[in-house]
């Protein structure tokens, strides 16, 4: 019975994790797309660089699993 507990935490925490990281890149593209935007000349490399790396994680965990995760 005890593993059945602890697997079923840690099942719960791989899914938290998922839905955290698709909250992360979905602000990521956020950001980046607003210093893209709204940046100066010299921001534009870490601005690509944002947007690149928030749609490999979005790619990865999905786009809408962190807000149906968390209600928002």
């Amino acid at each position: 019975m005890d593993l059945d507990t602890y697997v079923s935490s840690v099942e719960d925490g791989l899914e938290f994790l998922i839905a955290f990281f698709s909250l992360l890149g979905f602000i990521g593209l956020l950001a980046g797309f607003g210093i893209l935007f709204l940046g100066g000349r010299f921001n534009r490399g870490a601005a690509f660089k944002v947007i690149i790396i928030s749609l490999i994680i979005v790619g990865i965990t999905g786009m809408y699993t962190g807000v149906k995760y968390f209600r928002l």
